[in-house]
């Protein structure tokens, strides 16, 4: 491994990234592989670098990981998530806006490998890139519940899948599989599902 890939992986640890799970490195190859969260914790532990201009030079296959899942789910995905994160972050709050776009990106490119930070920043206009961006250095953090509607939703569900009450988001059995097959984080689930 040469002296750049080791203050790379260097970086990446301060910025609290975990090895094997946010980065490795492919020594047959010679490659580094570093997901979304990875890429997101460098760009806000090290936001004097140009992270962007980096990446540009790794050459990654964005579309088949959302072919494959749109396949699965039978519906675009990927195309609904990018009209509900536009949407919500016209209407939400900063600090919720922040909350929603952390639990989106992270947990859709766990689940599903789909690099969705790196879709916005090739197709969606550079003035969303940079809310984002503005938005994923933000603290503190406002937790909103909207995000799972918009993934349910996004991933084939209906609106009777979701309900609200209070401030708790209740999914019927179709909701909590469809959200389990398009997003992984920390979620409480309780067993009394909506109707």
């Amino acid at each position: 491994m040469n002296s750049d890939n080791v203050q790379l992986f260097r970086m990446l640890i301060e910025a609290g990234a975990q090895p094997g799970e946010d980065f490795s490195y492919d020594l047959s190859q010679g490659t580094c592989h570093i997901n979304e969260r990875g890429f997101i914790l460098l760009q806000t532990a090290f936001p004097d670098i140009n992270w962007h201009e980096i990446s540009n030079v790794i050459e990654r296959d964005l579309d088949s990981p959302v072919q494959r899942l749109n396949q699965h789910l039978g519906v675009d995905f990927l195309a609904t998530v990018l009209q509900k994160l536009q949407k919500r972050l016209e209407q939400l709050p900063t600090n919720e806006a922040a909350w929603y776009m952390h639990q989106v990106l992270g947990g859709i490119e766990q689940r599903t490998g789909i690099a969705l930070y790196q879709i916005i920043q090739r197709d969606l206009p550079p003035a969303i890139c940079q809310q984002l961006d503005q938005l994923l250095k933000l603290t503190p953090l406002t937790p909103c519940n909207l995000w799972i509607e918009d993934l349910v939703i996004a991933a084939g569900g209906a609106a009777q899948d979701i309900d609200y009450e209070g401030g708790d988001v209740l999914l019927s059995e179709a909701g909590v599989e469809l959200l389990t097959q398009v997003w992984t984080g920390e979620l409480e689930v309780q067993d009394d599902l909506a109707a």
